[in-house]
């Protein structure tokens, strides 16, 4: 074909000369591998690599298991200070009727307490 036959050459803007390769064809789709291509604010983000969201799952499983845990052992605890609590206010009670309540008396009943 002779270039009289083919038509004058489209000219292209600045834009359209930085997002096509030298290497691709004006309808390629592979937009990916040209170093001067700036990324499109329009355009989709990609989706994470299924090893990345199975991950990010177990982390919140894991997140949500601790957080369980966390809040069984915080009730465990305020259980045993309400115990304990309960404790001293019946050892006060009965040291004042019977003032010969020994430390290893309490200490005992701590420990009781604890075991529970």
């Amino acid at each position: 074909m002779s270039a009289e036959q083919r038509g004058p050459t489209p000219v292209r803007s600045v834009d359209d000369r930085i997002r096509i390769s030298p290497h691709l064809t004006p309808g390629s789709n592979d937009r990916t591998s040209s170093p001067l291509r700036r990324p499109d604010a329009g355009l989709d983000r990609r989706e994470p690599p299924l090893s990345y969201r199975i991950e990010r799952t177990r982390l919140l499983a894991r997140i949500a298991a601790l957080e369980c845990a966390l809040e069984t052992s915080e009730h465990r605890r305020q259980t045993v200070i309400d115990r304990y609590e309960r404790l001293l206010a019946d050892r006060d009670d009965s040291s004042e009727s019977s003032p010969d309540m020994s430390d290893s008396r309490s200490r005992s009943l701590l420990a009781q307490l604890i075991d529970r």
